[in-house]
């Protein structure tokens, strides 16, 4: 193997393990969305699918975590801060 095969190798590889990390951080955000979807509509089910499509959105994981616990132990929906930095 050449010198310039090796490198165009080992960019392969990199990518394939960055490939492999973005779609597990993926993964993550769909079953945390999921289950704050889940939660809300159990819990709040006369919210409006309005509501629902901004959770939808939320792409950010430790959004979501926030999101999963305020949603967990609310009392009321408004007790529930949806603002990316909520709590």
């Amino acid at each position: 193997m050449t010198g310039a095969e090796a490198l165009i190798q080992q960019g392969l590889e990199q990518g394939l393990e960055q490939g492999k990390a973005e779609g597990l951080e993926q993964g993550r955000i769909n079953e945390k969305r999921t289950d704050v979807l889940k939660i809300v509509r159990y819990r709040f089910s006369e919210k409006s699918d309005t509501v629902l499509n901004e959770i939808t959105a939320i792409d950010d994981l430790v959004h979501l975590d926030e999101l999963f616990d305020q949603v967990l132990t609310a009392e009321t929906f408004e007790d529930i801060d949806f603002s990316k930095n909520g709590k």
